[in-house]
């Protein structure tokens, strides 16, 4: 595919008039305090998430380009380790009466034998605590339920919320599928586990969290922030429909993304064939950055690509972009997974790897939008940790364009 120079696409003016008056600036939910009041309103709208009408392929190409042999093994068998159902995860959807929640574990226990219940991802509650016999039950603390408030309600479970753009869209709305089953529920939260004691203590700029939920029509006061031990009435524990460490995606992952994505874009988004690169050089934490992108991405803008910085768009212009151009290129990151908010069937996906490691929730994310996807071997991670999230990168330039070269798009 040949591309003719062109500059940077703008993102067509949408009328955000809505949406300004709507927003929170920070989406934060209600919080439990002394005084809230013991019947609580459910008198919410259940969400309405049927799936679109659209055909996915049934098979994707996936290829894998400028691997060593011996690491090329250990990529595939990552990748292709995920497990992929089209069902609803009902059967794992368990649904609990008398729940207690103490907030020192950020853990729910079951009143009737004082057991922990398994919501399958803590991982801010250090290992030595997570190993106790307190945090595995009731009957290893010193808790007198009698003196703890009780809400005689039903709720439901609803993870973290998290201001990571790509954990927000891996975890935090895994268990937002529920909200479809005809049931209109206040939904708990537990906070936010990175950086801050609580949800209203972040500031940000630009707020993808508000912009998310103000298009699904959910009110920060349907979310409950628990921060003090209550007793909760009953509490449905909807399975996640994304799982990282249990390597698990399920197809209803997709519907909230793509509900969003009908509700902030335009009536109709015409294609593009100009390929959109997706850059990392702004980010200001120099751990964040990759030594060299900044020199294949004027290398790429000479030859006609549009390049973006994801950090400085809003939501809705992400989802704008990924629908709009055809063919997506970046370094391996969260940005990447923006992909989930594509209402398009043909969409190819350019992933500068690390060489040696390439994360299943890339699988995942093609699993479920039937993405064709080329991992590019094109950055070495220098004193990372044992997940790959730290230590500088450095981007093999002459393997990125090699790898872009035998993909048509140079």
């Amino acid at each position: 595919m040949r591309c003719s120079p062109a500059k940077i696409l703008d993102v067509a003016n949408y009328n955000w008039s809505k949406y300004l008056s709507k927003s929170q600036a920070l989406f934060v939910p209600r919080r439990i305090r002394d005084s809230v009041s013991s019947q609580w309103e459910n008198n919410y709208k259940s969400l309405k998430i049927s799936a679109i009408e659209r055909q996915y392929p049934q098979k994707y190409r996936i290829n894998f380009l400028n691997y060593h042999p011996d690491k090329l093994e250990v990529v595939k068998e990552n990748y292709y380790s995920i497990n992929y159902s089209e069902k609803l995860p009902l059967e794992k959807t368990i649904t609990v009466k008398d729940v207690l929640y103490v907030p020192r574990y950020q853990a729910f226990y079951d009143l009737r034998d004082g057991s922990r219940i398994n919501t399958s991802k803590m991982p801010w509650i250090p290992k030595s605590e997570q190993d106790s016999q307190e945090f595995e039950s009731l009957y290893h603390q010193s808790i007198d339920t009698t003196k703890i408030k009780k809400i005689d309600q039903k709720f439901m479970y609803g993870e973290n919320i998290t201001l990571h753009y790509g954990h927000f869209l891996c975890e935090t709305i895994s268990r937002l599928w529920y909200l479809e089953q005809a049931e209109k529920l206040g939904i708990l939260v537990i906070g936010q586990p990175h950086k801050a004691k609580s949800i209203s203590d972040l500031k940000v700029s630009r707020n993808f969290v508000d912009e998310f939920m103000t298009a699904l029509d959910l009110d920060s006061e349907q979310f409950l922030e628990l921060t003090r031990p209550v007793i909760l009435g009953e509490v449905v524990f909807p399975y996640p429909s994304l799982s990282l460490h249990r390597r698990e995606v399920f197809s209803c992952h997709k519907l909230v993304p793509e509900l969003v994505a009908q509700k902030l874009l335009p009536d109709k988004v015409t294609q593009t064939e100009q390929p959109l690169y997706i850059s990392r050089t702004k980010l200001k934490k120099a751990n964040r950055q990759i030594l060299g992108e900044e020199q294949l991405e004027n290398i790429l803008r000479e030859r006609g690509f549009a390049i973006i910085y994801s950090e400085n768009l809003t939501l809705q212009e992400k989802i704008y972009l990924v629908n709009k151009h055809k063919y997506i290129v970046g370094p391996w990151a969260s940005s990447l997974h923006t992909i989930i908010f594509s209402l398009s069937d043909s969409k190819n996906i350019f992933c500068l790897s690390d060489k040696g490691n390439l994360l299943p929730v890339f699988a995942q994310f093609d699993a479920l939008k039937s993405v064709n996807s080329t991992y590019i071997a094109a950055i070495q991670s220098e004193g990372e940790d044992d997940n790959h999230i730290m230590g500088q990168k450095i981007l093999d330039v002459d393997a990125a364009l090699s790898g872009l070269k035998e993909s048509n798009l140079l």
